[in-house]
């Protein structure tokens, strides 16, 4: 196999070290994210705030985020490199999912998956996206951001959920005048049939709900739809609408490139895409406000959890990119740059998916340790970024990307 290196690889690194935009987008995350933590630990802002942040950033800021992202040039090449994303997307859910849990094989099924699918989902919507949209601030990071999150949103609410809502195979936690104990299965068999037979009922009715998540989530559907105004564009004679930013350049786009034919739209959009980056991080550092890190240290399962999410994940998904690119620069199928790979890579080295933590309370499938997981994980995703931006920048600068 060739190897492909380039002489300066080191140049680049040495580049991104010293440029302010860099530092400045990283010193700003964690400065927004501990005026969360501080603002919330001093009682400024409420802990149930933090509820209503996610919300605003899920409904209205990244939906705005993921629709401008598609407002932009295209051409048949740059479509192949997002049809490349979204195969990596589908390759690293499909294989993650599957193999994951065997590194978690020493300890009891409901650990097996919980902390599985808390490797394998990353928050690559909630925390990855504004973290890589300020980290590459020309807007390149959006497109490749959104593309890979399709994957991720399909197998996060069926994978996900089919895992996470298995019944107990030993026990079943029953709630009895507000505490959970354990019945053993052997002993207690009517109760624990009660049990899975209520839980069946609800994993129906959940289902359909994800059904829902996966086809009606208005990120998917921003998605969808600016991803289809942004491939339309490479139909012949469709750019017909001068470019009402500047009619006597003698520019034409396409009737859909809202940012050149209706600017006071997509004015309205990008107003409601601020909002995602600053509520989002703030929304963090109340979470991390919430937790009990103490508690949480004291768990070795926490720290291999941690250590499988925050470097053994990015470093599959790195290699896959790697992988992926290789194939299409082999074949000349397709290529992909460094701001793809440090995209996905960034991404999944984010903290656990709160949508599985979710899933992980509503089935009382080890809470406690998802809680505590995603605690630890946040603070180091939060540590580990810089380092994830050199190495992918050093990858990102050899030839295989160029």
């Amino acid at each position: 196999m060739e190897v492909y290196l380039q002489a300066d690889v080191g140049q680049a690194v040495l580049n991104t070290l010293k440029a302010w935009g860099f530092w400045s987008a990283i010193l700003a995350t964690i400065f927004v994210i501990f005026l969360g933590w501080f603002l919330t630990k001093r009682g400024t802002f409420k802990k149930d705030w933090e509820a209503v942040l996610i919300k605003i950033v899920m409904v209205v800021g990244l939906p705005a985020l993921a629709f401008d992202g598609f407002m932009a040039d295209t051409t048949t090449e740059q479509v192949k490199t997002q049809v490349a994303i979204l195969l990596v997307g589908f390759l690293f859910y499909m294989i993650l999912g599957i193999v994951t849990k065997y590194f978690y094989i020493k300890y009891d099924k409901d650990v097996q998956d919980t902390l599985a699918m808390c490797t394998v989902f990353a928050s690559t919507t909630f925390f990855g996206i504004p973290v890589v949209t300020a980290l590459f601030d020309n807007g390149a990071a959006t497109l490749p951001a959104n593309i890979f999150n399709i994957p991720y949103r399909i197998f996060l609410y069926s994978l996900g959920f089919i895992v996470m809502s298995k019944p107990l195979k030993a026990a079943a936690t029953i709630r009895q005048t507000g505490a959970d104990f354990v019945v053993d299965v052997k002993v207690k068999q009517n109760i624990v049939g009660e049990v899975k037979s209520e839980m069946k009922v609800m994993k129906k009715e959940n289902l359909t709900k994800n059904l829902k998540q996966i086809f009606l989530n208005p990120i998917l559907i921003a998605t969808i739809i600016g991803f289809v105004f942004w491939v339309t564009q490479l139909i012949p004679g469709i750019a017909i609408v001068p470019d009402q930013n500047n009619i006597d350049s003698g520019h034409y786009f396409s009737p859909l490139r809202l940012d050149n034919t209706f600017p006071p739209l997509f004015k309205v959009t990008k107003t409601l895409e601020a909002v995602c980056t600053p509520l989002a991080w703030l929304a963090i550092g109340m979470t991390l406000a919430k937790g009990n890190f103490k508690e949480a240290t004291q768990d070795k399962k926490v720290w291999f959890g941690m250590i499988m999410k925050i470097i053994f994940a990015p470093l599959f998904g790195l290699a896959l990119v790697c992988a992926v690119t290789a194939i299409g620069k082999g074949t000349g199928a397709w290529k992909l740059d460094a701001v793809g790979l440090g995209v996905v890579v960034i991404m999944l080295a984010a903290p656990p998916a709160s949508v599985i933590v979710a899933y992980s309370i509503a089935y009382k499938k080890e809470p406690l340790l998802t809680s505590n997981l995603t605690l630890i994980s946040t603070l180091f995703s939060i540590i580990s970024l810089p380092f994830w931006v050199i190495i992918t920048t050093a990858i990102g600068a050899t030839s295989l990307f160029n």
